[in-house]
């Protein structure tokens, strides 16, 4: 009997365009991420937005990204910050 308290998987969808977005992989699968534009005197910062997983085609085609799980998000920060250039080596990391 399976469990009842299987887990699903949360997507977030995204109109398509993801062209924006820098990515790394990361466990064998394409984590992508954005760095804040040129804020002079401000604090730079990154958003993680999650793993890419595919297009779902509705009335337009949308990008489906699953966010990264809470216990992989450490090391997930480490190596967005590992890839980062010198100007955002002091930046803020978030997770949607």
């Amino acid at each position: 009997m399976e469990s009842a308290l299987a887990t699903t998987t949360r997507l977030i969808e995204y109109p398509d365009d993801l062209s924006g977005c820098n990515s790394i992989d990361f466990g064998g699968r394409q984590l992508l991420y954005l760095c804040s534009l040129g804020l002079s005197g401000k604090s730079p910062f990154v958003v993680v937005l999650g793993f890419f997983s595919g297009q779902k085609e509705d009335f337009i085609t949308k990008d489906l990204i699953e966010p990264v799980a809470d216990g992989v998000r450490r090391s997930a920060q480490d190596a967005v910050a590992g890839s980062l250039s010198s100007e955002y080596s002091a930046a803020h990391i978030f997770f949607l």
